[in-house]
């Protein structure tokens, strides 16, 4: 679908899409339909609005209105670490999954595994094994040992699997299984798809994804480097899967707005669209510009998928800064002070005022929705949630103020040390 830079995408619409019973992804649901009732304890999104047909021409035979699209907002969640808070964790998506987001994507990492081969032992190759590559290994001084590490993922069974089984079988929310190619020969991507179509899976986020500590990509990058690569392969699986000619999966890759070089981003993501991708999450961002510059340059130079803005609820320095030291992404000095100045309560709230004025700057920019990374962190989530959507940030209105005083009072119910109120502004009420 083509966006105008200076008007609303339907994009909201086309990813709501609900997860399918036949395998299908079926057409957007219809404006105004009245929602399931919400699980106990979520936050309800509210009705559609219909959209007003435009003023009839004396003598014209009026068209019928246009379906209003919404802004989407979707959620993604982690597998849950081994412990003792396993169960705290499972527990936490249930109530991120209780909010019925749009849909809910879920990570994957895979298993990497290492080996040291004697240059003796292998005279004159480069790589290691089938599927993998090699990186030369130093001493504490710097000087190569002779050794060659080989690196490659070990197929087992992922975390991810698990949760993206409990969705599935717990709740309606359409389900996105990320999925990476970096380290892995393809027949094991095509056995992990034709797994995860089997479950159930309809979406996909396709992803390079992340060498291991230590290992630039290169030394990993296996028989698919690339994420376009990876796309490739799910869109040969589909065909092969259905046997129909028809698409029946959507196939979601990421872009990079704190890119310096929009121009080089640019024309991988027109790659990864060529590929077979028809939509684009974005890495984390805290100017709402480089999201609008990135969606500017995209529509400029033909990529054409929906950008949705991938936002973290910046209530968390800790966090914020080991993902900076992740993405490369700096997070911003005034946040950086704000944050430290704060602690508890206010904290928190100064940290879901920034996260709310970075969503609603992008909405009002064009953005189809918010994709949130919860991190599992189920407060500050349900709280940035309760916001968009009661709060009329998520739908373009001018939001409620009586019920954005009464989100705060809940938030403060709820929050440990909460006589300090937060700050009476709340980002998005000067909205048009």
């Amino acid at each position: 679908m083509t966006m105008s830079p200076d008007q609303p995408s339907n994009a909201g619409a086309f990813l709501r899409a609900a997860r399918p019973v036949s395998g299908a992804v079926p057409a957007p649901a219809v404006s105004g339909a009245v929602p399931a009732p919400a699980v106990s304890g979520a936050v309800p999104a509210p009705a559609v609005p219909g959209a007003v047909p435009a003023p009839a021409v004396p003598g014209a035979v009026p068209a019928p209105a246009a379906p209003t699209a919404r802004p989407s907002l979707s959620l993604e969640l982690f597998p849950p670490r081994p412990g003792r808070h396993v169960t705290q964790t499972w527990g936490a998506l249930d109530r991120l999954l209780g909010t019925r987001p749009d849909f809910a994507s879920v990570t994957y990492r895979p298993s990497f595994v290492t080996s040291g081969t004697s240059d003796l032992d292998s005279p004159g190759r480069p790589d290691g094994p089938s599927g993998s590559h090699s990186a030369d290994t130093t001493d504490s001084t710097g000087n190569a040992t002779g050794t060659r590490t080989h690196v490659h993922v070990r197929r087992e069974r992922n975390p991810a699997e698990d949760v993206v089984s409990h969705v599935l079988s717990r709740s309606e929310v359409p389900l996105m299984a990320h999925l990476t190619c970096i380290g892995y020969r393809k027949d094991s991507v095509v056995e992990i798809v034709r797994h995860f179509l089997d479950m159930g899976v309809r979406r996909f986020l396709a992803l390079r994804g992340d060498p291991p500590r230590g290992f630039a990509a290169e030394d990993v990058a296996g028989e698919l480097p690339h994420a376009d690569d990876l796309v490739r392969v799910i869109r040969e699986v589909e065909a092969d899967y259905f046997d129909d000619g028809a698409r029946h999966l959507q196939v979601a890759v990421a872009a990079y707005p704190a890119d310096i070089d929009h121009g080089t981003g640019i024309e991988v993501l027109a790659a990864k669209q060529a590929a077979g991708a028809d939509l684009a999450i974005t890495q984390v961002f805290y100017d709402p510009e480089d999201y609008l510059a990135l969606r500017r340059a995209a529509l400029y130079s033909g990529v054409t998928m929906p950008i949705l803005p991938g936002i973290i609820p910046l209530t968390d320095l800790k966090r914020l800064t080991r993902l900076e030291a992740l993405t490369g992404v700096c997070v911003p000095a005034d946040l950086v002070r704000t944050l430290e100045r704060s602690d508890g309560v206010a904290a928190a709230a100064a940290g879901i005022d920034a996260t709310l004025t970075l969503a609603s700057a992008v909405l009002d920019g064009g953005a189809p929705g918010v994709h949130l990374y919860t991190f599992n962190r189920v407060r500050p989530a349900l709280d940035v949630i309760s916001h968009l959507r009661l709060g009329g940030i998520l739908n373009g209105s001018t939001p409620d103020t009586a019920v954005q005083r009464e989100v705060r009072r809940d938030y403060l119910n709820a929050t440990p040390g909460g006589d300090r109120g937060p700050s009476a502004r709340m980002p998005g009420a000067t909205r048009p």
